[in-house]
Order: structure tokens, then sequence, then C-alpha cells
């Protein structure tokens, strides 16, 4: 009789020598290798620029996340620039794009009557703007939108036509069952907002800021945006404006200096919100910086779109200033002031 180990190896080896088998009806792998592109081909695909919508920053087809913390602006400035992508106007500093677009504005959590009154207050009466309200939905049919369930996912789908825009205010009231802080939990949308891109829809979401002034939740969400927007309220206390600055962390449409900081404000007339902008002057955008905590003068001119030599200069008059010094290799705020006037 054999030895069990010489048997157990024959069996072995005669198992290696059989050819591997699919169960019946398993459609084949797909073939990858009929779509590779030489550097030649690659050259010659046809392609066009995506159209500009706003400014250089806004593209059609972007994903981008809009996030401040609770109350400082971000629902405002969504529906302004939802208002002047429906209107084909200039927004700010930010100038028109090429042509108006629709625009689809899912509220999550707001009334109806508080989002009536910014709307009044804000001229938004383009007929390229549609609101998809979840409170009006529960009252007409009983439903809320789950953007993270895929029979709605289709939905949404559905309803936005092709080259439309799609502002979701905001992430964390109208999704159900995907925690914020998993990476993999980010899939469920994901396959979702490419099919959207894919038909140059573009997305913009609003969510909110961490704790540490960052936005919240998983850093995965981050890897497909064209574009992060912050927003930092500055309002002052009684003051009947509400002011904040807007700051692009990510911007692969265009260059620093065609997306510079900006400073806002917002007067409540009563009837109507009156609107102004300006740019957040070079000194003040670098104090800015440094206070949040970008101290290298390469990724601060990085940021702002200059030189490495330039920031050295804006440096040199904050600290004359008493405003900043410097560390070895880096910056640190000495104080905090709302603002450095005159020094431009």
């Amino acid at each position: 009789m054999k030895d069990i180990t010489e048997l157990v190896a024959q069996l072995a080896a005669y198992k290696s020598n059989l050819t591997p088998t699919t169960a019946p009806g398993t459609p084949p792998p797909p073939d990858f290798a009929r779509s590779l592109l030489t550097p030649e081909q690659l050259r010659h695909t046809q392609s066009t620029p995506r159209p500009r919508l706003l400014g250089e920053w806004l593209r059609e087809g972007d994903l981008g996340y809009l996030f401040a913390p609770r109350g400082g602006g971000k629902t405002w400035l969504a529906m302004l620039i939802g208002n002047a992508l429906a209107e084909g106007c200039l927004l700010g500093a930010w100038q028109a794009g090429e042509a108006p677009r629709r625009v689809f504005y899912f509220d999550a959590e707001m009334n109806v009557p508080d989002v009536r009154e910014r709307a009044e207050k804000l001229g938004i009466t383009s007929l390229n703007f549609r609101w998809l309200s979840n409170e009006h939905l529960y009252m007409d049919q009983g439903l809320s939108v789950n953007i993270a369930q895929p029979l709605h996912q289709t939905g949404l789908s559905s309803m936005l036509p092709d080259s439309s825009v799609l502002i979701i205010d905001n992430l964390s009231a109208s999704q159900i069952g995907m925690r914020e802080n998993e990476n993999d939990d980010f899939d469920k949308l994901k396959e979702w907002l490419l099919s959207l891109r894919r038909r140059s829809v573009t997305v913009i979401i609003i969510h909110h800021a961490g704790r540490n002034g960052e936005m919240r939740g998983a850093s995965r969400r981050e890897d497909m945006a064209h574009w992060i927007l912050s927003l930092k309220d500055t309002t002052e206390d009684e003051s009947r404006f509400k002011e904040f600055i807007t700051r692009f962390s990510k911007c692969r449409n265009c260059q620093g200096r065609d997306a510079m900081p900006l400073r806002w404000a917002l007067k409540d007339e009563g009837s109507q919100i009156t609107v102004s902008c300006e740019a957040h002057g070079n000194l003040d955008a670098l104090l800015a910086h440094i206070r949040e905590g970008v101290v290298n003068a390469t990724e601060l001119a990085e940021m702002l779109g200059v030189q490495c030599g330039t920031i050295s200069k804006w440096a040199r008059k904050l600290m004359n200033a008493g405003l900043v010094r410097k560390k070895g290799r880096e910056y640190e705020a000495v104080e905090e002031r709302p603002r450095v006037g005159g020094m431009d």
C-alpha cells in the first residue's frame, strides 16, 4: 500500500493539471485590452473643453463641495450660485458662464416657508431654477429623498436633464444609512455621482465643517471632487450684514490666481438681500491662512497662487506689524485682529 504522503502529493499534482472551468451561464470577463490607447491614439482622441459655468473654477460636469460650520452662510451662498447659473449672470467676482443652465436645488432640511423667504429676498425667479424640498415632497407624496438609496438615485437621475446642475443641501440631511466617517460607505454614492458626470450633470454638495475647521467625514469623498470651497463666517455681533470669506482648498479647473479668496457681505434690506463682494486682500489672506495652521511658505504660495518670494515679502510686512513671527522656516500668528488694513 502506498504511503499516504505520496497519495496526497499525487492528488495535488492531478488537481494542478486540471483546466479551470467556470459555471455554466457565467459571462466572460471584460476585455479591457480593446480600449487601450497608445500615446499617439490618446493625442488624437476627440474631446471638447468643458464649458465654463461660473468664473474659471466651475465647469460643466464638476463635482464640488461647499462647506462651513453651522450658521456660516453656506445655504445663502449656494442659493446665490444656483441663481447665477440659472440666470447666466455674474456673481461677485465670478464671471458669468457660457450659457444659463437648468438648476435643481434639493433642500433636505429647511421648512418651505424659510426656503420661500430666502428665495424672495435673493430675487430667485428664473424658470431655469427648480426646488425639490423634502418637506414639500413628504406633504405631497409621503416621501423623503435618501441619496444613499439606489432607487432614489435612479429617481433623481431621471429628473435631471443632461448638462443640468444639481445642488444638494446638505449631505448629512439628505442621506440615511451612510456612515460619515467610513470611507467605504462613500461607495454608496460614488457610482451614482460618476454616472451623472458622464451625462455632464454638475453636482454641488453642501456639507458641514468639523471641529478642526476642515470638511467633516471621511477623506475619500474629496478624491473625486474638482473643487472644494470653504466658507468662514466673519459676521460681527449685532451686524445687519452677513459676512464671510470664501477660499478654495482644492481647485482642479484653474490656478490659484483665478480662484482667489473673496470677502462677501449680504445686507438684509427687509424685502431683499443686497450682495457685495471684494477680493480678500493679499495680507488678509496670508494672515488668515497662517492663523488656520498653514505655516509653510511653499504651501502658502500654492494656495494664494504666487511665488514663494512674494510670500516672504508679504510675511515681512506682517512681521513688521507685529502680527506674525517666524520660527525656523515656518510662520506663526502672534495675535488675533479682525483685518489688516492699509498695508496692501
